[in-house]
């Protein structure tokens, strides 16, 4: 990864802290699609823009507590 793509990630990821040892993401289009249906997901409820984030926030701090169970690489 070169600096430019580091400043890239670190910009896109800057309120999610990355990990001691990162490694490159696995698969950009896993990423893009999970992503998509996370939103649809947020909209289907009907959650507020602040709502949506409280969601996310709480399902990062999830998956942070639970990362020693879950396999996510």
């Amino acid at each position: 990864m070169n600096e430019q793509e580091k400043i890239n990630k670190q910009n896109y990821l800057k309120k999610f802290p990355e990990p001691m040892e990162p490694t490159l993401f696995k698969d950009e289009q896993q990423i893009k699609a999970s992503g998509e249906k996370l939103v649809k997901l947020l909209k289907k409820e009907g959650l507020t823009y602040e709502d949506a984030y409280a969601s996310l926030q709480y399902a990062y701090n999830q998956i942070k507590y639970e990362s020693n169970f879950l396999k996510l690489n």
